[in-house]
């Protein structure tokens, strides 16, 4: 299932709705994983009018590029050099390599 929302001048939102069975947490995320392979691959960007999250993370270096999210991650680092602050965050900061996609 799949419906429209938050239209803009560049585009719209597109909500899909996956109905499967599944055995586990680990089918799930295997499953969207798949999916969203299939959407970079196709050259659509992940955006959400909430922001990426977490969900989405170890794709989001590879729709922005290494540049910019090496800069957010110095910000990041210059601002909070003890790590307290949203550990783990929404913007792959903290992201271990071997979770990227």
């Amino acid at each position: 299932m799949t419906h429209l929302s938050h239209a803009y001048p560049q585009g719209t939102n597109l909500y899909f709705i996956f109905m499967t069975k599944s055995g586990s947490g680990s089918d799930y995320l295997t499953n969207q994983g798949t999916i969203i392979d299939a959407i970079r691959a196709s050259g659509a960007t992940l955006s959400h009018h909430h922001g990426i999250g977490r969900m989405l993370a170890p794709w989001l270096e590879g729709q922005m590029g290494e540049v910019p999210l090496g800069l957010l991650r110095a910000v990041k680092h210059h601002l909070n050099p003890g790590g307290i602050m949203n550990p783990g965050g929404t913007l792959a900061l903290d992201l271990p390599d071997e979770l990227r996609r």
